[in-house]
């Protein structure tokens, strides 16, 4: 039922590490793409966030924050979270070896993390917008209740995040029509932002914007390193566990079939499987 949408991922994952180990460079431009890409989001829903009343801020949040996802997927580009699932169908296929799948998370993080730093730059030498204005005090208070929060609450609330997350991608991956695949985005972020879930790579942007106007002294490089930290291990854990592993489970034929490779040795030659 899932072995087609898998395997997509896991082939996916295979020209992920060829890309990571022979050109690092083009692969690392391309998480910084995926870091400006969610912080555009992010600017944006701060934006009109804090210019409307509290009773429909997390529906306009939510609805317009989609555009992030969908920059991601129609544009290309590396997005951390959406890796973790990628590269471990491909490992759980076979496809990619661990070093690849750690070596390609590690660089898609940092790229993430440059390009949300970068936009958050361009944006405050802008001006700032509403973010230095009228959303200000919404961004900062965001900011330092992010920061606050105790590691299993970050923890947790970052694997419901990446869970929608990866479902996103999955479902999109799962339909052809350039519709649907925008509609599910949608849904999926909305419930992600609406619910007030924790997501490494948006976060990126919140505090870096956050850092670079005036802000309180609960909002500190420290802190942004420390929510970092525990969500970024949260967002893993759904990416492998939740999604990962849970369709490759549930799917007997995956499993199979790596108990079955297509070429065995024999003699000390390579021979196909009929």
């Amino acid at each position: 039922m899932y072995l087609e949408t898998i395997d997509r991922f896991s082939e996916l994952a295979e020209k992920k590490a060829r890309l990571v180990n022979d050109n690092p460079i083009s692969f690392f431009i391309g998480a910084m793409m995926a870091g400006t890409y969610v912080g555009m989001g992010i600017l944006l829903i701060f934006s009109l966030g804090g210019q409307v009343d509290l009773s429909v801020r997390p529906i306009v949040m939510g609805v317009t924050f989609g555009i992030a996802l969908t920059l991601v997927v129609f544009a290309g580009s590396e997005l951390f979270t959406g890796l973790i699932m990628t590269m471990t169908f491909g490992w759980l296929r076979n496809k990619v070896c661990l070093s690849d799948v750690f070596y390609a998370w590690g660089l898609c993080w940092l790229g993430n993390l440059v390009g949300a730093v970068f936009i958050a730059s361009l944006f405050a030498a802008g001006g700032g917008g509403a973010l230095f204005g009228v959303s200000a005090d919404l961004l900062n208070g965001v900011a330092s209740s992010k920061m606050g929060r105790a590691p299993i609450e970050l923890f947790c609330l970052a694997i419901l995040c990446n869970w929608l997350v990866c479902l996103a991608l999955w479902t999109a991956a799962r339909t052809t029509s350039d519709t649907t695949k925008c509609i599910l985005i949608f849904w999926c972020l909305l419930a992600f932002i609406g619910s007030g879930y924790e997501h490494s790579i948006a976060n990126m942007t919140v505090f870096s914007i956050a850092l670079l106007g005036d802000h309180p002294e609960t909002v500190t490089i420290l802190g942004m390193f420390y929510n970092l930290f525990w969500v970024s291990a949260g967002n893993t854990v759904a990416g492998i566990l939740f999604m990962g592993v849970g369709y490759w489970t549930a799917t007997p034929e995956a499993q199979e079939e790596n108990k079955h490779p297509n070429i065995v040795e024999e003699a000390g030659v390579r021979l196909p499987v009929s």
